[in-house]
């Protein structure tokens, strides 16, 4: 009965649901990229950064008057005098350069801060599916570890029944089964959980289907933090953007300096009138702004160099920041080879002892609890093994999201 308990609650398991088709990093990524909604709000705001350099420094909409003189009648109808007027302002073409340069600063900010935004993202779905890799990994290996126990617990029982072993041994069997059962169970719950996490990635329902994860090898390699540095202060895309809000304001600065200088108006005239003398003709007009109120430029100039300094200490706070986690990046990149290499030889010396506390246990050579101390050993060193090989995979997604390269 125990083992018809047992089948009933592997059938429940989502490891035997419909086979679905498996999903790479590579495909996962790009769903990401496609369809992720904060992927999405950061190229949004990026592109209304970009209409805003037009708007910048195109002219505002001329003025179009129409003129009745010595007009009686309804509605002026006796007006000797018509005239259509058209006005145009036009900024003075060095402020146009200055605010078409700022807005092209701004505009580049945003446009880097999308890639930083991507960047970020894109290392979070590594992570969410590192993650999801490792509870498939560590589903299969409880899978193994219930056969295992499974096993132990039919030996000790048929020792039992032959007199050679204690019945305390055949208890303990059962308890570790039952624990075995546990593991499993509470890792197929938290796999359902990465997986709504992954479908959440890329703007899916929750319960979406989810393939099984492609497991691909790879070579861990150490950091090299120097090399590294000099990327991140060279391409970090968040970087990029603080450089570039920084030039815009510069720009600006400029711009409220520039103040001073006057507008230009310029406005044409046509008019019909009853006097042959007068109908027909023309009036030309030019005008200038007069800068008169010195306090606001001087204000617009204050303002302009406090957003200017504000930027400045908003970079260097962002670049410590960036370098020291790209610190702690390389330091994990480092630690988390030196583990896969470590728990790789782990697993073997750990698989050895298995057998042999076996062999000693059915030749009545071991006790019952070191064969079940030799499994735990195993399952251990193989968890930390697959791990640390999720924690590297992260670690260096997180590192090219901070060197600025292309996840």
């Amino acid at each position: 009965m125990k083992y018809a308990a047992i089948f009933i609650i592997f059938a429940a398991l989502p490891a035997h649901a419909e086979e679905r088709a498996p999903l790479s990093l590579e495909i996962f990524l790009g769903e990401v990229r496609a369809a992720n909604p904060e992927i999405a709000e950061a190229a949004a705001a990026a592109g209304a950064a970009s209409a805003r350099v037009r708007q910048a420094w195109l002219p505002m909409d001329p003025v179009v008057e129409f003129e009745r003189m010595y007009a009686d009648g309804p509605l002026g109808s006796g007006a000797a005098e018509r005239a259509v007027s058209l006005k145009q302002e036009f900024r003075n073409p060095f402020k146009s350069r200055l605010a078409r340069d700022a807005a092209k600063g701004e505009s580049a900010y945003y446009r880097a801060l999308s890639g930083d935004r991507t960047n970020k993202v894109l290392a979070e779905a590594v992570e969410a599916f590192q993650n999801y890799l490792l509870l498939t990994r560590t589903e299969r290996l409880y899978r193994e570890n219930l056969e295992l126990v499974r096993g132990f617990a039919l030996a000790a029982e048929s020792r039992y029944a032959a007199g050679r072993g204690s019945q305390a041994d055949a208890l303990r069997a059962q308890v570790e089964l039952s624990k075995a059962q546990g593991l499993l169970l509470e890792t197929a719950q938290e796999k359902g959980a990465a997986a709504a996490r992954l479908n959440a990635l890329r703007n899916r329902p929750p319960a979406a289907p989810v393939g099984e994860p492609e497991e691909k090898d790879f070579a861990p390699e150490p950091a090299d933090y120097p090399a590294l540095e000099a990327a991140a202060l060279a391409d970090n895309p968040g970087l990029r953007a603080l450089r570039a809000r920084i030039g815009a304001y510069d720009r600006r600065a400029a711009l409220a300096r520039a103040g001073y200088a006057p507008d230009l108006m310029v406005g044409l005239r046509r008019r019909s009138a009853d006097d042959p003398a007068m109908d027909g003709t023309y009036d030309l007009s030019l005008g200038l702004t007069v800068p008169l109120w010195f306090g606001r430029n001087k204000a617009e100039r204050d303002e302009a160099a406090a957003e200017r300094a504000a930027a400045e200490a908003e970079y260097d706070s962002a670049r410590n920041a960036l370098l020291l986690e790209l610190k702690s990046a390389a330091l994990e990149l480092d630690c988390c080879a030196n583990l896969i290499n470590i728990y790789a030889s782990a697993v073997l010396q750990a698989e050895q002892a298995l057998k042999a506390s076996r062999a000693s246990y059915e030749a009545g050579q071991a006790s019952f609890l070191e064969l079940i101390e030799a499994g735990r050993a195993l399952l251990e060193v193989q968890r930390e093994y697959y791990r640390s090989r999720a924690e590297y995979a992260y670690w260096r997604a997180r590192k090219m999201a901070i060197t600025g390269e292309s996840l």
